[in-house]
């Protein structure tokens, strides 16, 4: 999300974003693998399968939220109420802060990124906001995301 003024409020959102995946299964009875309980990249690049074809999602542990919709529709997975939900969820997420904002910063560029996470029946629970975000480029899905979301 970018807000370009806080008065009057004004947030933009990117159509598309990124989904991260763990590079290894998740196992509940395995607690202490990190590769597959954790989705950071920081994390999941060091680990052995990161370079790895996965199943359904490939080698790294990344997709566009396009390829993740396009997967959901082939599927036959509604996710419409669940993006409504998340665009809802990042506009009362920055709402609450606005009144914070001096009137003095009208004009402003500020970018976050939203860490969401779906359950099963894809509601979206907001893990953390981070103010900017990384934009640097380790995969294929980085460069389709981050280069036009900054262009």
């Amino acid at each position: 999300a970018v807000v370009t003024s806080y008065h009057p409020l004004r947030i933009y959102l990117h159509h598309d974003g990124l989904v991260r995946f763990s590079t290894e299964k998740y196992s509940g009875s395995v607690i202490h693998n990190k590769f597959a309980h954790l989705t950071n990249t920081s994390i999941n690049r060091n680990g052995p399968c990161y370079n790895v074809e996965k199943e359904r999602v490939g080698a790294g542990c990344k997709w566009s939220i396009s390829q993740l919709r396009a997967y959901f529709q082939q599927c036959s997975v509604d996710d419409r109420l669940a993006w409504e939900r998340i665009k809802h969820m990042i506009s009362l997420t920055i709402l609450m802060q606005a009144n914070s904002i001096p009137e003095s910063a009208k004009q402003c560029i500020e970018l976050y990124g939203f860490d969401i996470i779906l359950d099963k029946k894809l509601k979206p629970w907001l893990l953390e906001v981070n103010f900017t975000p990384a934009l640097g480029n380790d995969c294929s899905a980085d460069v389709a995301v981050k280069v036009t979301h900054v262009s």
